[in-house]
């Protein structure tokens, strides 16, 4: 974790003694509010909590976990088609490094 300026962070029985001071602070860059001396919460802008939200969208909004229950049916018949056929894998015709795809014939 990057080491923060004092003035980015609080004590939480300061900030409960003025949280609009912090609050305020919050609107140029998160302050991060510290219980027993480590890192407990922050307080952020409304403007800063979008821009990261949509920055995790961006990076995971479209990754799904699933498990043996929940595993679509589609999708196991989409996995296996998109396996190499033994053929392929005899030949070595496959491009390993994209899985799925046969390497063109050399």
């Amino acid at each position: 974790m990057a080491t923060r300026a004092d003035d980015d962070t609080v004590n939480l029985t300061d900030f409960h003694k003025s949280p609009g001071v912090y609050v305020d602070q919050s609107q140029t860059r998160p302050v991060i509010l510290t219980k027993h001396k480590r890192p407990f919460a922050a307080v952020v802008s409304a403007q800063w909590l979008e821009h990261a939200e949509a920055a995790l969208a961006a990076l995971h909004g479209n990754r799904r976990v699933y498990s043996e229950g929940t595993f679509p049916n589609d999708f196991a018949a989409r996995l296996e088609a998109s396996l190499p056929s033994d053929a392929e894998i005899a030949a070595d015709r496959w491009d390993h490094d994209t899985p799925g795809t046969a390497a063109s014939p050399g």
